[in-house]
């Protein structure tokens, strides 16, 4: 098959405009962890839908603080943490210390540090959860789809990204979504496609509520998880003046439509078509 567009090449050139480039990943570790604690029903939904065996051994990479490393720790044999951020690893094994949890290990680098075989060996399956911050996508679903024994498995979104930045926020700051959001999933699945690799996708729509007790508390939220300087607060928060939704209980509320995408192929299928 003849490659009429490279969609690597797209992907390296938007990758250079998302904001999350110069995101101080430690700093945002606390937002991160109070945003993601717990075990949701659209976590265990994720889990179950992996169809892991007490056997398996996982990679969870881009486990940030842990946010499925819990839930997969509890359905698996032994989870292997890759996460380069020092302060989300802290959160993290804080959380499986508090789930009772110890069969995990942790690797503190990023994908492209990792030498197959010598920093981390092949797992049953690997996962990665809206972690795919490398430059080059088709060599990191290369070294992705290296690593697994059955199964790779990838969570992205679908249009604008699911998470940070806020597209209200973005609108009062005159930053342009079109501009600033990382490629969506068809652009992993074209690549995918030029590597030999066809796989499974699932699209679904979600809302997404996120509660605050104040205005302030909104206002600082969202300041710290989009990386906002201090000084453009204040645009924040009329920003979250007009947008939240009062409670009965005297809180408020956000809500948020975003199309959550699942993306999977067994690694068995395309032992030939990975180089």
């Amino acid at each position: 098959m003849i490659d009429f567009v490279d969609y690597n090449l797209i992907w390296r050139m938007m990758r250079k405009r998302a904001p999350s480039r110069s995101f101080d990943w430690d700093k945002l570790a606390a937002s991160f962890n109070e945003t993601f604690s717990g075990t949701s029903d659209e976590t265990e939904e994720v889990v179950q839908s992996l169809n892991l065996l007490p056997t398996d051994t996982v990679l969870d990479m881009g486990a940030g603080t842990g946010r499925y490393t819990v839930p997969l720790s509890k359905n698996a044999a032994h989870v292997t943490a890759l996460e380069p951020s020092k302060g989300m690893l802290a959160y993290l094994e804080e959380n499986m210390n508090n789930a009772g949890q110890t069969n995990y290990s942790v690797v503190n680098k990023t994908l492209e540090e990792v030498t197959v075989g010598t920093d981390i060996q092949m797992h049953d399956v690997v996962f990665a959860s809206n972690s795919l911050g490398f430059d080059d996508l088709r060599a990191g679903l290369e070294k992705l789809n290296a690593l697994a024994r059955r199964t790779v498995h990838i969570l992205w979104f679908a249009g604008p990204t699911r998470h940070i930045p806020e597209p209200g926020v973005m609108k009062i700051l005159g930053a342009e979504m079109a501009d600033m959001s990382p490629p969506d999933y068809l652009t992993i699945v074209h690549v995918l496609h030029s590597m030999g690799i066809y796989p499974n996708v699932s699209v679904e729509k979600r809302t997404n509520e996120q509660r605050y007790d104040s205005l302030d508390e909104a206002a600082d939220f969202w300041t710290k998880k989009g990386n906002y300087s201090e000084e453009i607060q204040d645009r924040v928060r009329e920003y979250m003046r007009e947008a939240l939704i009062p409670d009965d209980d005297g809180r408020f509320h956000t809500e948020t439509a975003n199309y959550p995408v699942r993306i999977w192929w067994n690694t068995e299928d395309y032992s030939d078509h990975s180089g």
